[in-house]
């Protein structure tokens, strides 16, 4: 069965906003659009239309049908470039003195943040943990590493990335008390993730109790 390919590499950038600290995580690039293909079809179909209008009834009729036909694969590219487009947009992380705001829709309390984890964008285990409640010790040597943003990867990661068959990671926010893990981010390079996981996790510190 053929694997699906990987989702495009994100840029990510840091804003300073009114509110707080803002990351907004970019594709390198934009669905392509399937112009030649649109531009076929909407000729075709313009040209049935045009000849139905000067053609006997019994041939407009067929015409008709024939420029309907040549609408339906316009309309399915169109609808499956604006579907790219919203699977590939930008995600924006904003650390406010309130919470953790994902898209200026939703907002998460930072006494509700227990940690950020990166992961294989398909399955595995965590690659990396950053603890932000602050009744964890950060005692951990990579956890230290990541926060100063000193991290390699080092063999163990690159297996564990090799095992999930995976070429990028996903960034992970869990929350305290049980509750389902919200992913954050998809589709990041593993220096990038590790990028945002490690400047992420240093902001929501500083709002941490």
């Amino acid at each position: 069965m053929p694997t699906q390919p990987p989702p495009p590499p994100l840029e990510i950038t840091r804003e300073d906003a009114a509110t707080g600290v803002v990351f907004v995580a970019t594709p390198s690039f934009s669905p392509r659009m399937r112009t030649r293909y649109l531009l076929i079809a909407g000729l075709l179909a313009i040209g049935f239309i045009a000849g139905a209008g000067l053609a006997p009834d019994y041939v407009a009729t067929m015409l008709q049908w024939l420029a309907a036909l040549c609408a339906v694969p316009v309309l399915l590219m169109y609808v499956v470039t604006l579907s790219e487009t919203v699977r590939r947009r930008a995600v924006r992380l904003g650390v406010t003195p309130v919470g953790l705001s994902v898209d200026d829709h939703h907002l998460y309390p930072h006494e509700t943040i227990r940690d950020l984890a990166l992961y294989p964008l398909v399955g595995g285990h965590p690659l990396f943990f950053a603890w932000i409640d602050p009744q964890h010790s950060y005692g951990h040597k990579a956890e230290l590493a990541l926060a100063g943003g000193q991290v390699l990867a080092n063999d163990a990661v690159k297996a564990a990335m090799r095992a999930a068959k995976s070429s990028t990671v996903r960034l992970v926010m869990h929350r305290r008390g049980g509750k389902r893990g919200i992913v954050l981010v998809r589709g990041l390079t593993l220096s990038g993730g590790e990028t945002l996981l490690a400047a992420l996790s240093a902001e929501l510190r500083a709002h941490s109790r």
